[in-house]
């Protein structure tokens, strides 16, 4: 949003103004710690010279929760709180935000719903008041969930999904299966039943101060903020009073399996590699975040520019509570399809052997400190440091970890994670164009929007 630039460009002269270079890096954040008395925790990490703050709310409510006929829950309630409430309309909402070169931004991921705003320290009690309205009394006013469901139907029918939208849509079944909330996904009939209801209910089961905590990072008076969440966090009660809890099983991976999904009429074919990694919590996440680093480098070589397969090829290292996941992902021509595919088994194969130099290894390491270093603007610390996600103490010693890491340590991991033949590949594209390619691949299994539609509806 045009709100987001004018606030970096803001920082950004904020910094000159301090005379603080950007790249140098600063000191980590201080971590202060609170809670109310109706459960919400509060995160103070008090950070940097420049008058700007990163404010967050974070919902303990994601994919995760979303029990069979609730796909899209969190996205939907996500969507709808930021379109009006009882103190504010939408345009009341953000013409406040706007005045103040703000904007509330809402994202979903599997674990968490996020409201992030950032803004002048001077004007925090604009946005605590702006985002306690939306996350406490939104209206959810039937004509504006039957637009967004009208919406959702239109565009997530896998015959209007472009290729890549599709690969991941039917990736997510086959690696977590739709007995699980990560593996399901929309689809029109499950839509037509949702109710104004049950969407209000969702929100008031989710959004609770019990389940919710706020972030608050960058340079600020803690008591002013203290006074300012408790006015308009401190008399928010839980209708439900609950605090979410979920477990469910992870995913393995323990063998290559290849999966087609047909999309009439398309050009390209769209392919994602799915392998199991290690958690941010685990012992070789430090390692085997930097072999990734690597990996990518030798993918774009081999695949982009050498094989000139593709314009992009990317390995993204995913991590949540339930599922510890990393990624590739490209888009090639159809006849190259299974071009591709096979040399991208030459590539894993080979760097699974763990033959890199020690210049591209102290290179790596290079990258990802001066990226660190280079975390300056509040919202940028705040999600670094986010103490919801991460282990606040060890992510403080992040670069002397990283400064500790040897070749040695990274070899190790590609050898365990970076194994050839073991994943889940789902391509998707044009069954026409690719039918002789397709005979090719040994035990391969077709998918259809059959196969989404079976998974539990929630009746």
């Amino acid at each position: 949003m045009k709100t987001k630039y004018v606030y970096y460009a803001l920082c950004s002269l904020l910094l000159l103004a301090a005379g603080i270079q950007k790249a140098t890096g600063q000191e980590p954040p201080s971590l202060e710690t609170y809670s109310l008395k109706n459960g919400l925790k509060i995160y103070f990490m008090n950070y940097g010279q420049i008058d700007a703050v990163n404010i967050s709310l974070v919902i303990n409510s994601g994919k995760k929760n979303e029990v069979p006929g609730q796909q899209g829950f969190n996205n939907l309630v996500a969507e709808l709180v930021l379109k009006g409430n009882k103190k504010y309309t939408e345009d009341e909402q953000n013409n406040k935000a706007f005045a103040v070169g703000s904007d509330i931004e809402s994202r979903v991921s599997f674990d968490y719903t996020t409201l992030t705003a950032n803004c002048r320290n001077t004007d925090t009690e604009i946005m605590f008041d702006l985002m306690s309205s939306a996350v406490r009394e939104p209206l959810f006013k039937k004509e504006t969930i039957s637009q967004y469901l009208s919406y959702l139907t239109s565009y997530n029918t896998p015959s209007k999904m472009d290729v890549s939208k599709q690969a991941a849509v039917y990736s997510a079944l086959v690696v977590y299966g739709n007995e699980n909330p990560l593996g399901r996904s929309i689809n029109k009939d499950q839509l037509a039943r949702i109710t104004e209801e049950q969407v209000k209910t969702f929100h008031q089961f989710n959004y609770t101060p019990g389940n919710t905590r706020i972030i608050v990072c960058g340079k600020f008076d803690p008591q002013v903020i203290k006074q300012q969440v408790e006015t308009y966090f401190g008399n928010w009660q839980s209708v439900y009073g609950e605090v979410n809890g979920v477990a469910l099983e992870k995913p393995e991976i323990k063998k290559r399996e290849v999966y087609f999904v047909n999309r009439a009429n398309a050009t390209q074919c769209a392919l994602l590699w799915t392998k199991t990694a290690p958690s941010e919590k685990d012992k070789d996440a430090m390692a085997f975040y930097t072999a990734n680093r690597i990996f990518n480098l030798i993918l774009f070589r081999e695949i982009r520019e050498k094989g000139g397969k593709t314009y992009s090829i990317g390995s993204a290292y995913n991590t949540s509570r339930f599922s510890n996941l990393f990624q590739i992902s490209c888009s090639v021509r159809a006849s190259e399809m299974l071009n591709t595919v096979n040399l991208f088994d030459k590539t894993l194969a080979d760097f699974s052997k763990a033959e890199f130099s020690k210049q591209g290894f102290d290179n790596t390491i290079i990258k990802i400190k001066t990226e660190v270093l280079n975390n300056q603007y509040p919202e940028e610390v705040a999600g670094f440091y986010n103490p919801v996600v991460y282990d606040f103490n060890d992510r403080k010693n992040f670069l002397a970890k990283l400064e500790k890491l040897t070749q040695e340590d990274v070899q190790k991991v590609i050898r365990k994670y970076f194994t050839p033949n073991v994943y889940k590949l789902v391509v998707s594209g044009n069954e026409q164009l690719v039918n002789e390619q397709l005979i090719s691949i040994s035990g391969l299994q077709k998918l259809s929007p059959a196969n989404l539609e079976s998974a539990p509806t929630g009746r």
